[in-house]
């Protein structure tokens, strides 16, 4: 659930569109007024090499090798004013991408070309920098045996370059030719693999991000769901990418329209490529012709306009995709108003708990009237739906609306005063103090969370059970806790950019959008039921001397000891087919409110259960250090829920394994038979995290 202290975010933002001239163009006679002739035409940026072939030249010259290899590396001199693009005063550097140039290898196995060239990129993002444009834009590695050379060779142009944003450019994956010369998807995973290993050995810098290449024939799913959970600032999309219809104009397939809408949600700049043959654009004159160069960027334009609707999440969310907030604590916080004014704002759980409580009044109309009660009521939304649901229901009751903010008390006794009259009776107090004289019919509350019991509903209800008629009904009557591993570059690097240990050990509220789920099961931890009551049970941690009047706050005396009833602990094991890195796993819930009237968070039962619900955003448990995981690998992740009678807390680990043939598996580690040996597989542990949280060191919930 977003708490009231929200990012600052424009949802209106714009979506910008930029051009790359091609290369004749540049090599003619490119000057500053070519930039604004482009956005006078329509374009929000440029990306323009920083350098000219003028310079090329010059290195060119001095890279030659040496007569004897015992002579040092030349020193490149930095680019002089007739070999940039961009005259160091020119006013529309704010349009400007700068373009590294194409030809340097970081990666080389030639120690003269990789040095030259490490020289030649410091030069230019110097002088990028110098000039004020904020993005150059990076070729990537141009072989795969020399990833370390080049991320070295880049973490030291980002210590250089301290205000300059470098954007890698890569493509989605890697193709190859078959014999039918039809370019087919190779290792899907390799360049993504590639950029991974770069971002680790720079140490996820917050300074680089990655420029795809939009490829005629997009990846699988996988490597979309994958690139889309990295920071891709620019998509570079060639007008060969592009179909014509059947009256000539440039458009995307239905594939390419998709792709498109799915990763506008990041607002990356769209960078058009090979469109034209001069610098000279006229937006606006109707496109006559497929050959007409702003058609490309009328329809992208198009593109923008016809993106599908945002979702209710979407919406109630635009302030919050990717944000970590610590979790509430309603039991020991007393929220503040605008806090519960964005509870309020979710239709969807009010209308099921509404038909929740219309069917438990049904359930028990022959005691009417009946006693009902709403625990933690707040603002009063869920006495409002149970008076709405006893009318439609044609049954009498009588409600309690129990709370212990005193600011929230004064607004429903104003709510009492003007709406409700004697119909409600307004309790100030601690629900687990709260005894009435003849016991309730129905108990109401929402301490749900984002993990069903991380607000310590199991606590808070435990202390109100004694409450309830042994023939009473609790809403809800049960919720599970549910889990998956995940992928979330940005959610890593925003902790870690936190530098403190409490951080990384403690769990988060958080909408997510560039995540990638790694496995396509989600396991349930374990459930809480207040299905049931019994006469009997043992003494819990909130029992409390009923003698005590229920506006005190603090819950009484509490006679019981024990809370170890709510303590939980879960494995669960999932496959990764594709390979990918775990920075943590996603949280979620379901709850039964009565019969079967549900609700849930789980991304593959909202829409069954509680569709468009905004109530509450996932939780994020992360890991001090992301653990990579290879192709078909297992994940296996234990948690518990503990405590101490004071607090409850959880702690959290992560193990990966691989299934390796011909060695003995676990099931026959005890045998010396040669063919259980030959003809099983081993599973073996390949890494583990540290305990996280141990003994609620870092993070806990206070009872």
């Amino acid at each position: 659930m977003p708490n009231s202290a929200s990012v600052s975010a424009d949802p209106s933002a714009l979506y910008y569109v930029g051009i790359q001239p091609e290369q004749s163009v540049l090599e003619s006679s490119f000057s500053s007024d070519d930039i604004l002739t482009a956005v006078a035409d329509g374009y929000d940026v440029l990306a323009l090499p920083v350098t000219n072939p003028s310079f090329r030249a010059r290195v060119t010259s001095l890279a030659s090798p040496p007569p004897s290899t015992a002579q040092p590396y030349p020193i490149i001199a930095p680019p002089t004013l007739s070999e940039v693009n961009l005259p160091p005063d020119s006013p529309y550097t704010p349009h400007v991408f700068a373009l590294a140039s194409k030809w340097i290898e970081l990666d080389s196995n030639d120690e003269r070309v990789a040095n030259l060239s490490a020289q030649i990129l410091k030069h230019e993002l110097a002088y990028a920098a110098f000039c004020g444009i904020a993005y150059v834009v990076v070729p990537g590695p141009k072989r795969r045996n020399n990833v370390s050379r080049y991320a070295e060779a880049l973490s030291s142009a980002l210590q250089a370059a301290p205000f300059t944003n470098i954007v890698l450019h890569l493509a989605m994956a890697e193709y190859v030719e078959d014999d039918q010369a039809s370019s087919v998807l190779n290792d899907q995973m390799s360049i993504w693999d590639i950029w991974n290993s770069i971002r680790t050995m720079c140490d996820y810098p917050s300074r680089l991000s990655v420029g795809l290449q939009v490829p005629p024939r997009l990846p699988t799913q996988a490597v979309l769901s994958r690139w889309f959970a990295e920071p891709v600032t620019i998509l570079f999309i060639s007008g060969k990418v592009f179909l014509h219809n059947s009256k000539g104009y440039p458009v995307l397939s239905k594939a390419h329209q998709y792709f498109m809408f799915k990763f506008l949600k990041l607002r990356p700049y769209t960078i058009l490529q090979d469109i034209r043959e001069s610098t000279q654009v006229r937006i606006n004159r109707k496109p006559s012709s497929k050959d007409d160069e702003s058609a490309y960027l009328i329809y992208v334009r198009h593109l923008h306009t016809t993106l599908p609707p945002p979702t209710a999440i979407e919406k109630f969310g635009a302030s919050y995709e990717d944000y970590l907030q610590n979790p509430l604590q309603p039991l020991s916080d007393d929220l503040e108003s605008k806090t519960y004014e964005v509870f309020e704002k979710d239709p969807v759980k009010y209308d099921q708990y509404e038909k929740a409580i219309y069917q438990a009044l049904l359930k028990s109309k022959d005691s009417s009237p009946l006693t009902v009660a709403v625990l933690g009521a707040g603002r009063g939304p869920l006495v409002a739906r149970a008076l709405k649901a006893a009318k439609s229901a044609g049954v009498s009751i009588n409600t309690f609306a129990v709370e212990k903010n005193p600011s929230a008390y004064v607004y429903l006794q104003k709510r009492k005063e003007l709406e409700w009259g004697d119909s409600v009776e307004v309790v100030f107090g601690d629900i687990r103090s709260w005894r009435p004289a003849h016991g309730a019919d129905i108990l109401i509350s929402e301490l749900l969370g984002s993990f069903g019991d991380n607000e310590l509903s199991p606590e808070c209800l435990d202390g109100v059970k004694g409450v309830l008629k042994p023939s009473g009904i609790m809403i809800p009557q049960s919720y599970t806790a549910h889990l998956t591993p995940a992928m979330s570059p940005k959610l890593y690097a925003t902790i870690k950019a936190q530098n403190k240990d409490e951080a990384a050990h403690t769990p988060y509220v958080v909408l997510l959008q560039a995540v990638d789920l790694l496995s396509s099961s989600i396991h349930q931890a374990w459930e809480f039921s207040h299905a049931t009551t019994t006469k009997s049970k043992p003494a819990t941690l909130y029992e409390v001397d009923t003698s005590l009047q229920a506006t005190s706050i603090s819950g009484g005396n509490r006679v019981g000891t024990s809370n170890e009833h709510n303590a939980r602990y879960s494995k669960g094991r999932f496959l990764c087919e594709n390979r990918g890195v775990m920075h943590g796993f996603a949280g979620y819930f379901e709850s039964v409110l009565y019969n079967d009237v549900e609700i849930s968070t789980r991304p593959d039962t909202i829409n069954k259960k509680s569709k468009d619900m905004v109530s509450w955003f996932p939780i994020w448990f992360p890991l001090p250090e992301p653990l990579y995981v290879p192709d078909n690998s297992e994940i296996e992740i234990s948690i518990w829920r503990k405590t101490d009678n004071r607090k409850v807390w959880y702690e959290w680990s992560v193990e990966t394994f691989v299934s390796l043939p011909g060695a003995t598996s676990d099931r026959h580690l005890s045998s010396s038979s040669a063919t259980a040996y030959a003809s099983s597989s081993r599973r073996i542990r390949l890494a583990c995290s540290q305990l996280c949280n141990p003994n609620g060191k870092f993070s806990s919930m206070n009872l």
